[in-house]
């Protein structure tokens, strides 16, 4: 009884809950543009800028190494923070399972 009594008090809390959210769902649905449109700007962006990057290195004129050694700097400077919190979490779970 009390169980059917629970069950239903969820179910129209949920009712009313939904009926509340619909109107507003409705206001986002049409008013806001769709997600895939700015996320296919992003990505033609990316193509355009792309497309450019070998022209601007061979104006620059960097040689293969420095352009290599620019590559390994960005690489170690980006990857060496996760590399290390890692780490340091692991450490410190091992150090709480020890006994």
């Amino acid at each position: 009884m009390i169980n059917a009594l629970l069950t239903g008090i969820i179910n129209l809390v949920l009712f009313l809950v939904n009926l509340i959210l619909i109107p507003f769902d409705a206001l986002i649905s049409t008013f806001l543009p769709d997600l895939s449109n700015a996320l296919t700007s992003v990505a033609v962006m990316f193509d355009y800028a792309l497309s450019y990057i070998g022209f601007a290195i061979d104006m620059i004129g960097l040689s293969d190494f420095a352009i290599s050694l620019i590559v390994s700097y960005w690489v170690f400077k980006l990857s060496a923070p996760i590399v290390f919190s890692t780490i340091k979490m692991a450490l410190n779970w091992y150090r709480t399972l020890k006994p």
